[in-house]
């Protein structure tokens, strides 16, 4: 019984092969109607790549010199196919069956025309992934793709979680360039933490493009989602300032330019219409403050008081706020980094005529007034917006004929 189950077993199995080889020959047969259709040079490169997948000692030159016989070229894809072909056949030929077969070891290869150059499918099984790159060496750049032609991308991911996905630790994680449409474009359809593009690196640049568009980002929710424990956004020194650039922009644009100014675009054309947002000479974001008073020339609390008469200035530091008899301070109160504030300014016990002139610290030329006196005896006050140095102080002239007065400072809020 057991030599007659071996038997069947040796039988079936001899079957099997039979099948296997009908369908081998079957499969040169095609490829040898192919190779009259098509043009490359065909020997030798079948020889080297079928040499790659079986050894350099399993391939039989003369088997392989056949498939050109009728003609000398063919494409690259039936030449690889026909390579796939030959390794398949020369192990059928041997003892075995083969029950799995492993992939070959990635070799460096260039891939040119056709369009795509490469396709990679990752199915459709749970964390399946089309394209997996890594790379090592130090600055090295896992996926590098550059399109030319009108229209083209880089760069295309579909996915459901991530279209495009590129991580590394001292280079790029994803870089498209392109002449054409898009230097990276990534789709995703996952859910609300998924990503169209994806990039991260820990000592380079997470996300580079090049191009008309350097990176697209369409969403039906964020269209660019930035996570940075240092700087989320950093922008270019060469751009131009859109007002005298001469470019074309479109509503809704902003541009930094060279001097480190923010623009936005409210109205498209040429140069279109825009605002200012910040700059180095502009006073920033207002911040309102519950009012707080930081200079009382009648008390004692503070280093510099008194009476401030006509043709005399004081220099004041109105970082610290205090209550109104000169105690609770409240340092900060006009934080670091304060390039204005909004402030009245009140004149007590006035003698004669006069005006106060609040300049930034250090600042002692009288180009305007800030409040100005008639008479002894008056309490007038005004709002006004006080320019300040960099270490958060003003300067106070006092002017006119013969005029003296107390004044007192009061913060409502400051620009930064």
């Amino acid at each position: 019984m057991s030599e007659d189950r071996s038997a069947g077993v040796l039988q079936d199995g001899l079957e099997a092969l039979a099948r296997r080889v009908e369908e081998l020959n079957t499969e040169l047969a095609a490829v040898r109607r192919e190779l009259r259709e098509q043009r490359l040079q065909a020997t030798e490169f079948v020889a080297s790549v079928a040499q790659e997948e079986l050894g350099s000692e399993s391939a039989d030159p003369s088997v392989v010199t056949s498939l050109a016989v009728d003609q000398p070229e063919m494409s690259r894809r039936n030449a690889l196919r026909a390579a796939g072909v030959l390794a398949a056949g020369a192990v059928a030929g041997g003892a075995g069956i083969i029950a799995a077969a492993t992939p070959a070891a990635a070799a460096t290869g260039t891939f040119n025309g056709g369009s795509p150059a490469v396709i990679a499918n990752g199915g459709s099984g749970t964390g399946s992934v089309g394209v997996d790159a890594q790379v090592q060496g130090t600055n090295g750049v896992a996926v590098d793709a550059t399109s030319s032609g009108t229209d083209g991308v880089g760069v295309r991911g579909n996915g459901d979680l991530y279209g495009v996905y590129g991580i590394s630790t001292n280079g790029t994680g994803v870089f498209g360039e392109t002449m054409g449409l898009f230097g990276i474009y990534g789709n995703s359809v996952g859910g609300t933490s998924s990503a169209g593009v994806y990039g991260r690196s820990e000592s380079g640049s997470g996300l580079s493009g090049y191009g008309d568009v350097g990176v697209y980002a369409q969403s039906l929710n964020v269209g660019v989602s930035i996570d940075a424990e240092q700087t989320s956004l950093r922008f270019s020194t060469a751009a131009t300032s859109p007002l005298t650039s001469g470019g074309t922009y479109q509503k809704r644009d902003i541009v930094v330019d060279s001097a480190g100014v923010i623009w936005f675009c409210v109205a498209g054309g040429t140069p279109g219409t825009w605002r200012m947002l910040s700059g180095p000479s502009t006073a920033g974001a207002f911040t309102p403050l519950t009012p707080g008073r930081v200079y009382d020339s009648r008390l004692s609390t503070y280093a510099q008081h008194g009476v401030l008469g006509s043709g005399q200035r004081r220099t004041l530091s109105i970082g610290t706020s205090y209550d109104v008899n000169g105690g609770s301070p409240t340092a900060n109160f006009v934080p670091v980094g304060a390039t204005a504030v909004f402030a009245n300014i009140t004149v007590v016990d006035t003698v004669g005529s006069g005006y106060l002139a609040v300049n930034p610290g250090g600042t002692t030329i009288v180009s305007a007034s800030s409040i100005n006196w008639s008479a002894a005896g008056q309490i007038l006050a005004n709002g006004i917006s006080l320019t300040l140095n960099s270490s958060r102080q003003i300067t106070v002239i006092a002017g006119g004929d013969t005029g003296s007065t107390h004044f007192i400072i009061d913060i409502l809020g400051y620009y930064r």
